[in-house]
């Protein structure tokens, strides 16, 4: 898929989330790329050279308590085994505090599988699918951590695969537009 491609698709899928958003929702985007990844810890070794492109929208209804997600994916180097939001700012790893896919069997009940050669994984988070990470203050069901992680821009998607397991593209998720929140702020 040529980034011209991509970047249609992503305006499509982005006009479409905020046409059918509910009126208090927030939306998030990021764009998958090898160049984003850290590699393997410790001793990371930097950026992953892949062909392997993506996207995620995501729509966050604190009040709701849900993030509502699409992640599409394409070109990677070998079969995926699994993505995940972890809480980690640009250039840092961090823990998965919720996960988008598994062909592996670790997520939360209701995981869905990952498309092993591409394609569109959708889903709804809840409270139910953060996971706790102890080492960062996350506890099991608090999807308020999800809300400032996510509002706070300390969240980042990652697809892993079988050739690159710690993560072969990974995605900084951002605010797609702005509301009455001032982007940043810690609620």
């Amino acid at each position: 898929m040529s980034g011209r491609v991509l970047m249609r698709s992503l305006l499509v899928i982005v006009i479409a989330v905020l046409a059918a958003a509910p009126a208090n929702a927030q939306i998030f985007a990021g764009t998958f790329s090898g160049f984003h990844e850290l590699g393997a810890a410790p001793g990371s070794t930097g950026a992953i050279l892949t062909e392997g492109i993506g996207t995620i929208h995501l729509v966050l209804d604190a009040n709701a308590q849900t993030l509502t997600y699409t992640m599409t994916f394409s070109g990677l180097t070998s079969p995926v085994t699994q993505s995940h939001i972890h809480f980690g700012r640009d250039h840092n790893a961090g823990g998965v505090f919720v996960f988008l896919c598994t062909n592996l069997a670790n997520g939360p009940a209701g995981t869905p599988a990952c498309p092993a050669g591409g394609g569109t994984v959708t889903g709804t988070l809840t409270p139910a699918s953060v996971v706790a990470v102890a080492g960062q203050n996350i506890h099991a069901g608090d999807f308020d951590a999800v809300v400032r992680i996510i509002r706070n821009n300390a969240g980042y998607a990652n697809i892993h695969t079988t050739n690159f397991p710690a993560g072969e593209i990974r995605a900084e998720v951002r605010r797609v537009r702005q509301d009455r929140d001032a982007q940043g702020d810690d609620e």
